[in-house]
């Protein structure tokens, strides 16, 4: 049914876009505006085209955004596909460097918040939790182009009028925080219906959770610590068992855990392009887990984890079993589906998330009693003892690791959230990307027989601007130092 609104959508033109070199700007209407937003159909459809949005854009590059320059994954051992995101030698034509898709479904949204307050008869209720919807995944796209890319354009208007300068220089990426993400979703929360709890919409909790995270980027952990307790108080949401925490990758509504997922049906939504990446039937994957993972995941069988998340039996390394449930064929070995059937769910936030995110930033504030009280609700769940205060000497210990222990929070989180983008912006939130990759990128340039120059400039934190983009807009200059 989504979809089929989305198609009405998509029809009426309202984000339409038909050539990929202009989407580096919301895309013209080829309908007047006024002849749609007239009904509650047609508000849900708009919305429904923002997350058709959504999944267009975590359909091929969900990997490559949040987990494929990370020590999670490496590049496959015969395809390489993956090898300029392991090796940190990004160009403007690499795969993942086109942002596209974020604002095109940015452009949805700004027309649906412009357009759903006008409507008259709508249910008041309804109104306002659409507008919070829209108004919140505007703000998760522009978050996500904050953290890849730095400072991006910014659009918080719908494109209608051709006299309009359809370019835009960059807005720093501090500004884009500041005057778009957090007042998007301070004002999404207000008007969001908090009795809404459907887990593949942005609901008050996956809001709220959102403004947890943006806090914790901007290093504000008593904020963090505000909207994690809001979350709480929605009294919605609670850690899946461990017998059923494969629930949280194979039935999304099927569990409490999960606070907003990603929804996908191939019969309607096509197969999800990331299973190319990590595991199909029918395709070779383009990653394959890196080693220190893999030799964990496969030595520490007492981490319920590893044997959910990836597949020990194949000698690529390069399957994750992780979104799939099992189906194993006569030899005991999983049938993967092909591509064109892949039914992906993407957790896009979950309570474990929330709890690990809530053990850093009680660290972060000097609160190492609590902090260790949320790590190892984790860390149990996964089948494994509880840390004891005495493991950690101090905070950094407890957030990063020692020689003597080399677990804490950070750690936790690669382990629990495998796959599911967030390693690379835990790394970038504490500021150790460098620190980690650094060390990574040599042992792979090593084995390559190239020289191991490691990560390289500090700069290439950020990715590149896609080549089409800056062909399209005159008001771009490539990120330094491409």
């Amino acid at each position: 049914m989504k979809k089929i609104l989305c198609i009405t959508f998509l029809m009426l033109s309202i984000s339409l876009f038909s050539c990929k070199k202009l989407l580096d700007q919301p895309p013209k209407s080829q309908l007047a505006a006024s002849e749609f937003w007239k009904t509650s159909d047609d508000a849900k459809a708009g919305i429904a085209g923002i997350y058709d949005g959504i999944q267009d854009m975590f359909s091929s590059q969900y990997i490559y955004w949040g987990d494929g320059r990370t020590d999670n994954f490496t590049y496959h051992p015969t395809y390489n596909d993956a090898l300029p995101l392991a090796l940190n030698v990004l160009t403007p034509t690499t795969n993942g460097s086109d942002w596209t898709l974020i604002y095109a479904t940015i452009g949805r949204a700004n027309f649906a918040i412009k357009y759903i307050p006008l409507i008259e008869g709508i249910d008041p209720v309804l109104s306002k939790d659409l507008q919070a919807q829209a108004l919140g995944i505007r703000a998760y796209c522009y978050f996500w182009l904050i953290r890849l890319w730095g400072n991006v354009p910014v659009w918080t208007e719908p494109y209608e009028d051709l006299t309009t300068d359809p370019y835009k220089a960059v807005t720093p990426a501090a500004d884009v925080v500041k005057n778009v993400i957090l007042p998007d979703l301070l004002k999404a929360y207000d008007l969001s219906d908090h009795t809404a709890a459907v887990v593949w919409n942005l609901n008050s909790g996956g809001i709220a959770a959102m403004l947890m995270d943006v806090y914790m980027y901007n290093h504000d952990y008593n904020n963090a610590l505000l909207w994690c307790d809001n979350l709480f108080k929605l009294n919605r949401y609670s850690l899946e068992s461990t017998a059923n925490w494969k629930n949280n990758f194979i039935a999304p509504t099927n569990t409490k855990e999960n606070i907003w997922s990603l929804n996908w049906d191939f019969t309607v939504d096509g197969g999800n392009k990331t299973s190319e990446e990590i595991g199909a039937g029918n395709t070779n994957s383009d990653f394959a887990v890196d080693p220190a993972l893999w030799t964990y995941f496969t030595t520490t069988t007492t981490d319920i984890r590893g044997a959910q998340s990836v597949d020990f039996k194949v000698n690529n390394h390069d399957k994750i079993l992780k979104y799939y449930a099992p189906n194993l064929d006569k030899n005991g070995n999983q049938i993967y589906p092909n591509s064109p059937q892949a039914n992906l769910f993407f957790p896009l936030y979950r309570l474990a998330d929330i709890f690990l995110m809530r053990a850093e930033a009680l660290n972060r504030t000097g609160d190492m009693v609590n902090a260790l009280l949320y790590l190892n609700m984790v860390h149990t769940r996964a089948g494994l003892p509880a840390y004891q205060a005495s493991d950690f000497a101090n905070a950094d210990a407890m957030l990063y690791g020692s020689p003597v222990n080399t677990n804490g929070i950070l750690r936790e989180r690669q382990l629990e959230l495998f796959c599911e983008a967030k390693r690379w912006f835990d790394l970038q939130r504490n500021d150790i990307i460098i620190t980690i990759m650094d060390p990574q990128i040599k042992i792979r340039q090593t084995l390559r027989g190239i020289p191991a120059t490691g990560f390289g400039d500090p700069r290439k934190i950020f990715w590149p601007i896609d080549q089409d983009v800056l062909n399209a807009n005159t008001k771009l200059t490539q990120n330094p130092p491409y």
